[in-house]
């Protein structure tokens, strides 16, 4: 009898454990590290015709890569000044894109981590925006 309920709790313990365990490490994130992507900044764009030019501000302490640029849910061909941001260093972002005056543009840069970094003109017109 004592068998038969030890077994009945190890079958029912293990999986809930294992669940409770994914639950919790799902929800922490541990390979997320929020903290830093909201340390690189766009600080403005500057739309010129077919171009949208962004400065790009790395106040983290570790050195950033941008790896794709999303431009209204579609990644865009992009040039950078340098391949990589520096802690404290500045970067040109210039995005090949034949911009509309009026229209509204949600742009996104993904650093090789995954994580983004977003930013919105509203009513593009030529000129520079400040964030």
């Amino acid at each position: 009898m004592l068998d038969r309920l030890l077994r009945r709790i190890w079958l029912l313990g293990v999986p809930l454990g294992l669940l409770g365990a994914a639950a919790v490490i799902a929800y922490a994130r541990p390979w997320h590290d929020a903290r830093h992507a909201h340390e690189v900044t766009i600080e403005q764009a500057t739309l010129r015709p077919g171009a949208i030019v962004l400065v790009v501000v790395n106040n983290s302490e570790d050195t950033a890569r941008v790896a794709q640029v999303i431009l209204n849910d579609a990644f865009v061909d992009f040039q950078q000044s340098r391949p990589s941001l520096a802690p404290g260093a500045v970067q040109r972002i210039t995005v090949s894109y034949p911009w509309v005056a009026g229209e509204s543009y949600d742009v996104q840069l993904m650093t090789r981590t995954g994580a983004t970094i977003a930013y919105e003109i509203e009513d593009a017109e030529a000129g520079t925006q400040q964030a």
